[in-house]
């Protein structure tokens, strides 16, 4: 096992589960904000919709960001007494599953507390812990499964000439 890139690779998971459950939403907000102000209607109402748009992006990516340095943390740690990727991948399931409620002041906040928006995070919160969970040994390097955790970035340290 290598430490060299464990953070790097844990952030990008951590992007991963919780980009996606805020997206829909996102794409929702822009879509309302675009209609509202094409109409000429209320342009309060559009405002309002670019400015949850902004709380869901940036709120998704922080979140994203402080559970991918979590998640390197704790499976640095667990991989050290734990052989197997099994206890890996349930440590990193673990480990997200406690860290998605992130996700539900992020969409609380940005949806002012729909119950659509809290249902289907709701949802979504066992798949992205099992998300974590199956790219933890990608994470800590004990596999090269996934190319795309693997990938250096920047993408101009691809090649030294």
């Amino acid at each position: 096992m290598s430490g060299r890139g464990t953070v790097g690779r844990a952030v990008r998971v951590g992007l991963v589960v919780s980009g996606v459950p805020v997206l829909p939403w996102a794409g929702l907000c822009l879509l309302v904000a675009v209609v509202e102000y094409a109409r000429g209607g209320d342009t309060a109402q559009a405002a309002a919709d670019l400015r949850g748009l902004g709380v869901l992006l940036g709120g998704g990516a922080l979140a994203g960001v402080l559970t991918g340095l979590v998640l390197a943390g704790v499976l640095t740690l667990v991989s050290r007494p734990v052989r197997g990727t099994a206890g890996l991948a349930w440590a990193g399931t673990l480990t997200a599953g406690v860290l998605f409620p992130a996700e539900f002041a992020v969409v609380g906040v940005a949806s002012a507390g729909g119950y659509a928006e809290f249902a289907l995070t709701f949802l979504l919160w066992p798949v992205m812990a099992a998300v974590a969970g199956l790219h933890a040994a990608d994470v800590v390097g004990r596999a090269r499964t996934r190319d795309w955790l693997w990938t250096p970035w920047p993408p101009g340290r691809l090649r030294r000439d």
